[in-house]
């Protein structure tokens, strides 16, 4: 941890053990082969349980962590600290997502109303009359610094991805290009796929219109450094894009806040794991499936149910699948390379995270399983279910002589992506809510529970 900063509460919660997470930093590529890390990683993610409720989350940073990390500590206070008591309905615990999303949003741009103030006044002070641009970077080139530093500070942002488990049923929220996948078994036994989030960036259709509608050109978005097109935070594509020279000539705010939540989805047996990726997961599953983003939904989830046959533990299973898509990144921009290609499509790797919640996939080689002689295994997974959390078990049987007994292989078809139904969970909203607290209200509410007794054990929230 570095100097001067404080252990995030988070850290306090209890983990929960039916998920594994699988991790790697981003890399620079270069032609002889060699890789190097460009910056520390910027993703963040939470996999907790308070009580009855489990929460889920993967943040992928652009531009700096500072969002991410605020956003990690944030979502969990509006989530986990009570205030899904009494809620009963599907749009009840939406609600509560949507304004948690808000509070997020709200709380971080009210902590950086400095930077804000401090970029003001500098350009003030370089708003001088009868000055070229030429004179004025002559003159005053410490003040344009100082600028250019702060202006990088205000576009940092973050997407987010969460999923939310709470009386057996499972609700998404998402904003940018982190992706939330579910694995299901259909009719057939076939394990198949289904993307509950949106994509939110220059790969979306409609976000690419939203943009040409605001007066952008389309000819611009090559090359446009515009990670998401909707995020938490990024100060200088919402408040201030008039100063970003790619956005200036937008009508209004490109860069939006506008999360989708989706739920609820009834967890079950027919649910096996659950996926959720971050940003720099999905540009790479782009990169090595370009235009076909159900192809690289499906490849992923083949290379997960592989690695569930190969793997003792969810952590090996997640931590697996991402080598494998490392390399396989980079054995493409190598035979790009190879090829003789000047200008390779891809030179980079973003950040990777992969967490993997499983409800009852099978494990074999778990280590509990290799004391069991029978080539036959049942696997059961718990999920909380409802205020009293009684656990709800699934399971599956499974003939280890090379095929499952209930027919599940690693044969994955795929559902239609992002406006795909599942299940009867209605259409995704696209409201506007207003914001309503701020971080202090996390405060508030500890001080409430401690003083009613229903703080959960064993964690320090001060």
């Amino acid at each position: 941890m570095e100097a001067g900063k404080t252990r995030p509460w988070t850290d306090d919660l209890k983990v929960c053990p039916h998920t594994g997470v699988g991790e790697a930093t981003n890399q620079k590529y270069r032609e002889d082969g060699s890789r190097i890390e460009a910056f520390k990683s910027r993703d963040k993610k939470c996999l907790c349980i308070v009580e009855d409720t489990l929460l889920y989350a993967v943040y992928s940073g652009h531009n700096g962590v500072r969002v991410s990390d605020f956003a990690l500590q944030k979502m969990a206070a509006d989530l986990l600290l009570g205030q899904l008591n009494g809620r009963t309905t599907d749009e009840a615990v939406k609600d509560v997502i949507r304004q948690a999303f808000h509070s997020v949003e709200k709380g971080y741009f009210d902590s950086i109303d400095a930077d804000v103030a401090t970029k003001t006044a500098l350009q003030l002070q370089l708003s001088v009359d009868g000055l070229s641009q030429y004179q004025i970077s002559q003159e005053f080139g410490a003040l344009l610094e100082k600028l250019s530093k702060i202006n990088v500070e205000l576009s940092v942002g973050s997407s987010a991805v969460l999923a939310l488990i709470y009386q057996s049923k499972l609700y998404i929220g998402n904003i940018g290009n982190c992706r939330a996948l579910l694995c299901k078994t259909d009719e057939f036994e076939t394990l198949t796929v289904t993307q509950l989030s949106v994509d939110h960036n220059l790969y979306n259709e409609e976000e690419v219109l939203r943009l040409l509608r605001l007066g952008l050109e389309a000819q611009n978005f090559e090359n446009c450094p515009l990670y998401s097109t909707r995020c938490i935070g990024n100060y200088l594509g919402k408040t201030g894009y008039k100063d970003c020279d790619f956005l200036s000539d937008a009508s209004s705010e490109p860069v939006i806040f506008q999360p989708e939540i989706v739920g609820s989805v009834p967890i079950t047996s027919a649910c096996k794991f659950l996926v959720l990726m971050s940003s720099g997961l999905c540009r790479a599953l782009h990169d090595l499936y370009p235009g076909d983003t159900s192809k690289g939904n499906r490849n992923l989830i083949q290379m997960i149910a592989e690695e569930f046959q190969n793997q003792s533990t969810l952590a090996g299973v997640a931590q697996s699948v991402v080598h494998r898509v490392v390399q396989l990144h980079h054995d493409a921009f190598m035979q790009q390379v190879d090829e003789g290609d000047s200008l390779p499509t891809f030179s980079n790797r973003d950040d990777i995270t992969l967490l993997i919640r499983n409800f009852n996939y099978p494990l074999p080689n778990a280590f509990n399983n290799r004391k069991n002689s029978s080539r036959s295994y049942t696997s059961s997974t718990s999920t909380t279910s409802g205020s009293d959390a009684t656990p709800t078990n699934y399971s599956v049987e499974m003939d280890f002589s090379g095929t499952m007994a209930s027919g599940i292989g690693t044969n994955v078809s795929v559902t239609s992506s992002e406006r795909s139904e599942v299940d009867s969970f209605p259409e995704q909203e696209r409201k506007s809510y207003k914001s309503y607290v701020d971080f202090s209200d996390y405060h508030r509410r500890v001080a409430e529970a401690r003083k009613l007794g229903k703080l959960p054990r064993g964690i320090d929230f001060d």
